[in-house]
């Protein structure tokens, strides 16, 4: 099996992402108050700390994921 050797071509600017692909930032009323309840507390969550694109899923249930002595 043949390699083929890739080299991308340099861009003055990177190519922006499309918009099926962006993700809107949670803003519901069930999830900002549990953010203001981690913050009234000083806590943070696995969730916030990594990214999840799922945050608004999960904390808009109410659910938050801790890491205990990690």
């Amino acid at each position: 099996m043949a390699r083929l050797r890739v080299r991308p071509e340099p861009t003055a600017r990177p190519a922006r992402k499309p918009p099926w692909i962006r993700a809107r930032a949670p803003t519901s009323p069930e999830v900002q108050r549990l953010k203001a309840v981690l913050r009234a507390h000083r806590l943070h969550t696995v969730c916030e700390e990594a990214s999840c694109p799922n945050l608004g899923e999960c904390f808009g249930h109410g659910t938050a994921t801790f890491m205990i002595l990690g």
